[in-house]
């Protein structure tokens, strides 16, 4: 038979072990939630549902300190996508409100996680400038491209930091080809903008020699 100082070990382990599970699925559970507030968040400034938006992204906010303190250090690990989202979003609402964007002291997050929600916002970046295309406003699209773009060049260079950074280089190479797709559609709209201005132009003209 085991020693009662070896049984009293294991049992203190055991109920380590149940606590550490515990506290899991309860990040995990919880990280759910945070990443589907900030999904929303995303949503309603897609839509123009701002003052909705930042309740969201408050909420969202509140969620993830209370499971920062709650996952302490050996489970921090499981906040690392749920910190990604709320970075997007942060960023995306700023944006969109023409905020400075937040940054790593603000956002409280591990460094991985804030380079990482970056990159992402690229993509959500690209759905705003195609809807002020859409909607005719070509200056807005523009500023938003050029954010784009320092964002990108801001840091693609982190790029050799692969081996720890787990997935930032091909993130790095999807925002490559975001910002190379939307520049196209710059570019089209530019020239179909200059293309019916000079079209106008020379029908206004023919209307002027009628008369």
């Amino acid at each position: 038979m085991l020693p009662q100082n070896i049984k009293s070990s294991l049992n203190i382990i055991n109920e380590e072990f149940k606590n550490v599970e515990n506290r899991r699925e309860h990040l995990i559970k919880e990280s759910r939630e945070l990443i589907k507030l900030c999904s929303q968040a995303i949503i309603d400034i897609h839509q123009n549902n701002t003052e909705e938006s930042k309740i969201k992204l408050n909420k969202a906010k509140e969620l993830y300190f209370s499971l920062q303190n709650f996952a302490k250090q050996d489970l921090s690990r499981y906040l690392s996508n749920s910190e990604q989202e709320l970075v997007e979003a942060s960023i995306i609402i700023a944006i969109a409100e023409d905020r400075p964007l937040p940054s790593l002291d603000e956002m409280k997050v591990s460094s991985q996680s804030y380079l990482l929600g970056f990159l992402d916002s690229i993509g959500e970046i690209k759905r705003m400038v195609y809807d002020k295309i859409r909607i005719g406003d070509y200056q807005k699209a523009e500023n938003l491209f050029a954010q784009m773009q320092e964002i990108y060049n801001a840091l693609y260079h982190f790029a050799v930091y692969d081996n720890f950074v787990s997935g930032i280089r091909k993130k790095l190479d999807v925002c490559r080809i975001l910002i190379e797709n939307t520049r196209e559609l710059i570019t089209e709209e530019s020239r179909r903008t200059l293309l019916i201005g000079y079209l106008e132009k020379i029908s206004n003209n023919d209307g002027s020699e009628i008369h």
